[in-house]
């Protein structure tokens, strides 16, 4: 029995170079080098439209719901609050969930300073709602929690929180039968 002749000890240099000048597969090495990057790339690039998307979803709801408040519509209704929360759900469609939506619905006699605005509460489902009268200051906020999927966008974007306020602040008109 015969065993076949041994191949000599190649040194590590040696393979190195070898693998080195291979051509063979090197589409798939410079793809699997390339690929991760692209994909994190593609992702935020995704990921950042829809926030905009949403965004802009939440603000035109809050700017047609505020409008509903300042003109009187809400407060003459039978119940303000599911009429406002309607007009609000009917903007979003389909992309913000309702249920998701923070309200915060202040009236002041007069134009607040900033500072002294109370927070926005955290907790999902949280509902402040005063309408006040005709003439009065109402801030409206609605608050929308988005949870980044990409990581470094969390901490470049929004690195002290991942909610997104949209505002409108107005001077509620007079309007039918409120003022005699």
């Amino acid at each position: 029995m015969r065993f076949p002749p041994r191949k000599p000890i190649q040194s590590f240099a040696s393979i190195f170079r070898r693998f080195f000048r291979n051509i063979e597969g090197t589409t798939a090495v410079e793809l699997s080098f390339v690929l991760l990057p692209f994909l994190i790339v593609l992702f935020a690039i995704i990921e950042t439209g829809y926030v905009f998307l949403t965004q802009m979803v939440v603000e035109g709801a809050t700017a047609t719901a505020s409008r509903q408040v300042r003109v009187g519509s809400v407060q003459q209704s039978a119940d303000p609050l599911e009429q406002f929360i309607q007009t609000l759900c009917d903007n979003t469609g389909t992309i913000v969930p309702c249920e998701e939506l923070i309200l915060d619905v202040r009236s002041f006699a007069n134009f607040p300073d900033i500072s002294l605005l109370p927070e926005v509460p955290d907790d999902d489902g949280a509902i402040t709602f005063d309408l006040g009268s005709p003439g009065d200051i109402v801030l409206v906020r609605v608050v929308y929690q988005w949870d980044w999927i990409t990581p470094f966008l969390r901490n470049q974007i929004q690195p002290e929180g991942k909610r997104f306020i949209a505002s409108a602040i107005f001077r509620v008109e007079p309007f039918l039968g409120a003022l005699q």
